[in-house]
């Protein structure tokens, strides 16, 4: 698939205000540790979903590891071919070949992940949630400020590529130079990135003891 056909932008549309200004992006970030830190405090300290030494956590953990690294590799890829070119030009190729979201979509599975490491349908659903709002609140208010951006190049593009869920038949991943700063800044924020699966397993650890405080009975 090649990349639409470059155009002078045709900005028809009325101007969506600076991104920044909108309530439902400039909170995206509090709204989403809120969220997810109260599950997190609300299943951690609630008594065990599953018993130790069975199947169940060992497999949870296993879809956990994937998940995390499957996210954290397709952050990297994404970055790999927007990093320094955003700003400036539609990015249809690499990632955003298949999927206009493919750095969200990382980022989903590396938070989905936690709840396997948790053991917590409750961490499960408060991602749920997240994905939601995103979806609803914060995805949309940035196409329609790329759209006003970038005009019909942008339009055309999101015409032939999906939002969310890839579509196989439409890769088209060329040879790029490595870009190295934005490289370097996604790598230290995956360092940051590998303590949380980490911190979760800790604490699924601790919560199967008798003596861990059992406060809820969340799930």
């Amino acid at each position: 698939m090649d990349c639409p056909a470059a155009e002078p932008p045709a900005n028809d549309a009325a101007d969506p205000g600076p991104l920044s200004q909108a309530f439902t992006y400039r909170w995206r970030m509090i709204v989403t540790l809120v969220v997810l830190l109260v599950a997190w405090i609300g299943a951690g300290f609630s008594p065990p979903f599953v018993q130790s030494g069975t199947l169940a956590p060992i497999l949870a953990d296993y879809c956990g590891w994937l998940m995390f690294f499957g996210g954290m590799s397709l952050r990297f890829w994404a970055t790999r071919f927007i990093g320094g070119r955003k700003a400036g030009e539609v990015v249809c190729s690499g990632p955003y070949s298949l999927s206009r979201n493919p750095l969200y979509i990382g980022t989903f599975l590396m938070i989905l992940s936690l709840a396997c490491f948790l053991k917590s349908p409750t961490f499960a659903a408060a991602t749920c949630i997240v994905i939601a709002y995103y979806c609803v609140a914060v995805v949309p208010l940035e196409e329609r400020l790329l759209r006003f951006h970038f005009g019909t190049e942008y339009a055309k593009y999101c015409e032939s590529i999906p939002r969310w869920l890839p579509r196989m038949g439409t890769i088209y991943s060329p040879p790029l130079p490595v870009i190295a700063h934005p490289m370097r800044a996604e790598v230290r924020r995956s360092v940051w990135w590998l303590l949380l699966p980490l911190l979760a397993e800790l604490h699924a650890y601790f919560r199967g003891w008798p003596e861990w405080p059992h406060w809820f009975n969340l799930p």
